[in-house]
């Protein structure tokens, strides 16, 4: 009744447009003396994606261009004899007058590029961005580029938190990333730190975005090209823990006429290791002790590339494509304990080496336009999406029995899955009279995966034999079709957004060996969404702004969950998939203030029913373990997020936040009722000092207090790194050393008490690092002219 009465509202609002808004800006132009500036060229820039909007020559009195309300823009001007100018203006939702004065050249200078320093986090509307250049300095590759975003928490499988314990969608310009958890941590690791332009924190998603991100959105964007020539980067890196890693990378960048285009490349050899230790009670009075290490040593080769052709000042087209070939290498020992803890004897011991060694290929290919319909903004987007990938591993295992002794037990097999996905997605925003914007669109995707695994074993001296326990084979197909409205307007000093989105679900999957175990969903969900922003007040001169937001998302299971394959662990542990799952659904709502565009404060409350989470149970008569997924019932959260610091562009800066969770579940597990709460805290925080123009220090830190993740209890844990980077010839040449947790805090200390289920234990991975970064940037050189960084803003109706 309340999803109906929220979609009628929706309704009620969208019927209400008209035609929507812009403002003007005007720019004039003087030069010193009695110089002239007739000719010059004006162009205007839409930011942080830095597209063209507008370019003409210069009128003698004004120059007038109608622009997008409360958004930020560049302008450049152009002309002979005079140094290039380029300004950073604020628009609110009043005309806004913007003189400029050109500097006379009279001899050969190099080009004066005028900028303000940048903050390291700013927001726009329900969108975080952050300027990951400032990250990208300290950091090897774009994974770790991720780990040091404020108030971001990236587990040890490559999870990304964001607000709550569902982690968050990842996309890579914009396109999700179809793959498991630590299949995109791969990828990320293979990318270097210094490709990234930002990283968009979409906490909650418009209609405009898929339902489907209970967790938010974190959306990498890339560098593409240059403005103008020839240049690129070199970059090569060692760091050292208990092992080693060692990458290599370069980047080239061209721009001649309307075409730019990039290619880069990238080779990274990772060795890190992993240690799982724990102890499960299996009987009143039995234990069982594990003890596991692993070591990894994936070798991983990137290439990617891409060009945009500007056919006219309206339209153009980009194509990118990425290729990401590994070849994964891993050795496992694992010892197994089971005691009687009354008598404290021991009533079975064995061992057992795992190694799996496989490749891995993914190759992502995107083909985008956009055709730029006016002058104030609207805009209509076609892109479509391709990505293949194909894994293969080859397992082979001995499970030797120590006491008694018995004959050993060999399996080995192999495992083949093929993955495609093809994605269309069509956007159109409209800017109307009466201060509307109208935006709406259209996706549809497919994907469809097969998986095949062999298997065989062999007990002491007897025949070999297929392995029918994990011998499998299974389809896996998915088809999501949807549609969205979503409105926008400007009333006075408020803006309000409304969206309805629309999405049809038909996913298929059928396991056929050893048994047909086909399943599969049909369903039509619709998601609205409410989004109010108002200035509340001004403190020093800087707007205080209010937002408020309303969603539905839903969290279908994927491939992975579905997968009934049983994946060794060792001999008493599985995991395997539950074709059963049902997607679960997330009712949010948060309110959240920004300082000068600076997200400092926020309070939210996750609603969700049918929700599903990763669960161990345990066979009644074996006593080995399977870790699967399963609906629960019930789930509810609510957090806050606190955020501060001292402004970016002067010697010091820094950043301090913290975030509260309470969660809570409601329903079954194991067939039996499931109470449980728990509340977290999540503290960070970031520094910066430089010390000279060219040698600076960097520190970031997080701590995870009383923690929570998949229903186990995690004890205090975080993580210290350091950095000093000092640069060289003109900065083109930079030196980093750095150091990643260097208090050896990144562990996890676990505890899981669930049905009859009783697991204490802890995961240790080679965290603790150091090394030493070379960048070398050629091509054109810019000078910057720093602006300082937080001077007082203009009045309404004045440049900032």
């Amino acid at each position: 009744m309340q999803i109906r009465s929220l979609c009628a509202a929706v309704f009620a609002f969208l019927y209400t447009a008209a035609n929507a808004q812009s403002v003007s800006v005007q720019i004039t132009l003087k030069a010193a003396g009695k110089d002239s500036v007739a000719g010059a060229t004006i162009q205007l820039y839409s930011l942080p994606d830095s597209v063209l909007l507008h370019s003409q020559i210069s009128q003698p009195i004004k120059n007038t261009f109608r622009v997008k309300p409360f958004g930020r823009y560049l302008i450049k001007v152009f002309a002979v004899g005079f140094d290039t100018l380029q300004k950073n203006i604020t628009v609110t939702n009043k005309s806004l007058t913007v003189a400029l004065q050109l500097i006379a050249n009279y001899k050969d200078l190099k080009a004066v590029t005028v900028v303000s320093s940048k903050p390291l986090m700013r927001q726009e509307d329900d969108k975080t961005i952050v300027d990951a250049e400032q990250l990208a300095s300290t950091s090897t590759n774009a994974y770790e580029v991720l780990e040091k975003i404020p108030g971001a928490v990236v587990d040890q499988d490559g999870n990304i938190y964001l607000n709550s314990s569902t982690p968050a969608t990842v996309y890579i310009n914009g396109v999700e990333m179809r793959m498991s958890a630590t299949d995109i941590a791969s990828l990320l690791k293979s990318l270097p730190a210094g490709s990234v332009s930002r990283v968009e924190i979409i906490r909650t998603p418009s209609a405009r975005y898929d339902a489907a991100n209970s967790g938010g959105i974190v959306n990498i964007v890339l560098k593409k090209g240059v403005e103008i020539g020839t240049s690129g980067s070199i970059n090569i890196r060692n760091d050292q823990g208990v092992y080693d890693t060692r990458t290599a990378g370069i980047s080239l960048n061209k721009s001649f006429g309307n075409i730019t285009s990039y290619i880069s490349y990238q080779y990274t050899h990772r060795n890190y290791y992993e240690d799982i230790q724990s102890t499960r009670i299996i009987h009143a009075d039995t234990s069982l002790a594990q003890m596991s290490s692993t070591k990894y040593s994936p070798v991983t080769n990137y290439a990617g590339g891409g060009f945009n052709i500007a056919f006219a000042k309206r339209f153009n087209i980009a194509y990118d494509i990425r290729v990401t070939a590994t070849h994964n290498n891993s050795l496992a020992a694992t010892y197994n304990t089971v005691s009687n803890t009354s008598s404290q004897t021991d009533l079975l011991q064995t061992q057992s080496p795992i190694s799996n060694v496989g490749n891995s290929l993914v190759v992502s290919n995107t083909l985008f336009s956009k055709y730029k319909i006016d002058s104030v903004g609207s805009e209509w987007t076609n892109e479509i999406d391709y990505t293949y990938s194909r894994n293969t591993n080859t397992q082979a295992y001995d499970l030797d029995y120590i006491l008694p002794p018995g004959p050993a037990l060999t399996g080995n097999g192999n495992v083949l899955g093929i993955s495609n996905f093809v994605t269309f997605k069509s956007d159109l925003s409209l800017q109307l009279q009466n201060k509307f914007i109208l935006e709406t669109g259209l996706k549809l995707s497919t994907a469809a995966n097969n998986n095949t695994a062999l298997y065989y074993l062999q007990q002491g001296t007897t025949p070999t034999q297929v392995d029918s326990f994990k011998t499998n084979t299974f389809s896996y197909k998915e088809n999501i079709g949807s549609g969205y409205v979503q409105l926008s307007k400007l009333y006075h000093s408020f803006i309000f957004k409304a969206g309805l989105r629309l999405e049809y679900t038909d996913i298929t999957g059928n396991q056929t060996v050893p048994v047909s175990t086909p399943f599969d969903i049909k369903r039509t969900d619709l998601f609205p969404y409410f989004y109010i922003k108002r200035n509340l007040l001004k403190i020093f001169g800087y707007p205080l702004i209010g937002n408020v937001i309303f969603r539905r998302s839903i969290l279908r299971p994927g491939y992975d969950q579905l997968n009934p394959f049983p994946k060794l662990i060792d001999q008493f542990t599985y995991e395997e998939g539950n074709p059963k799952l049902q997607p679960q659904f997330t009712t949010n709502y948060e309110a959240n203030v920004t300082y000068n565009d600076f997200p400092v404060l926020a309070i939210g409350v996750n609603n969700t029913k049918d929700v599903f989470n990763n669960v161990t149970y345990q066979n009644d008569s074996t006593k080995i373990a399977f870790r699967t997924y399963d609906n629960l019932g019930k789930y509810r959260e609510i957090y806050s997020r606190l955020f501060g610091g001292l402004p970016s562009g002067h010697k010091y800066f820094m950043y301090l936040g913290v975030q509260f969770n309470y969660i809570q579940y409601n329903g079954t597990y194991e067939n039996l009722p499931f109470n449980y709460s728990r509340d977290s805290w999540t503290f960070f925080t970031g520094h910066q000092f430089k010390a000279t123009p060219t040698l600076n220090f960097n520190l970031n830190a997080w701590m995870y207090v009383n923690g929570f993740r998949l229903l186990n209890e995690l004890k205090t844990m975080g993580q210290l790194n350091l950095s000093a980077t000092k640069t060289f010839l003109n900065k083109k040449l930079a030196i980093i050393l750095s150091g990643t947790d260097l208090l050896k805090t990144n562990k996890s200390l676990f505890h899981l008490q669930q049905g009859d289920v009783l697991v204490n234990g802890s995961r240790i991975t080679d965290s603790r690092r150091c090394g030493i970064t070379l960048r070398y940037n050629f091509g054109i050189n810019h000078t910057e002219e720093k602006k300082p960084a937080f001077t007082p803003p203009a009045e309404e109706g004045q440049s900032q």
